[in-house]
């Protein structure tokens, strides 16, 4: 089986061009969808979005959507703010935000590997959200245990392992890994 992972879009197309000349059975994207730092307009990065969601409804089995920090941001949630929030995305994600959180997910597992935004860490699985495989983190609702600040725990720089899937560091990865689990992450 022919996995293609895209990390952080962040507004670009490039994906396009890379699924249809890999032609993968399946493709895993690891979030941040939004938030472009290259000048891409919002409307074009709404319009992104709305093609990637598209894809999804399309091959609902074969295309992953992970959740990133910034698609939090994004979606409002003032306990995943980032430093550059911006109030105009905000609204122009609102129409699109009930489809994006039925169609996304926080990691997806396939032989034993993590695919999420960041990375999941033993020590925010069993003191942040209570739970001891990360096999079922996606039953989690979506609350504070998933911004930067879970239960005012950690730090706004990820390197705490008290930092959720959308936050977390890879230095702190390494030494904070569930046992068994090999991890692919896009930040």
């Amino acid at each position: 089986m022919k996995i293609l992972v895209l990390g952080d879009i962040h507004g670009r197309t490039v994906w396009k061009d890379i699924f249809e000349k890999e032609n993968p059975d399946k493709v895993i994207f690891l979030g941040d969808y939004l938030h472009s730092r290259e000048n891409i307009s919002r409307e074009d990065q709404i319009e992104n979005l709305k093609l990637i969601l598209d894809l999804k409804d399309a091959h609902s089995e074969n295309v992953i959507l992970c959740r990133g920090n910034h698609d939090l941001c994004c979606l409002g949630y003032y306990w995943a703010a980032t430093g550059d929030r911006d109030p105009r995305l905000i609204k122009m994600m609102q129409p699109l935000a009930d489809k994006f959180l039925k169609l996304s997910q926080w990691v997806h597992i396939e032989n034993n590997i993590i695919f999420s935004h960041a990375g999941v860490s033993t020590t925010w699985m069993e003191e942040v959200a209570g739970i001891k495989y990360p096999e079922v983190i996606n039953d989690l609702p979506l609350s504070e245990i998933f911004g930067f600040w879970p239960s005012k725990m950690s730090d706004y720089y990820g390197i705490s392992p008290t930092q959720p899937p959308t936050w977390i560091r890879p230095q702190t990865l390494l030494d904070n890994m569930p046992k068994g689990y090999a991890q692919v992450v896009g930040h």
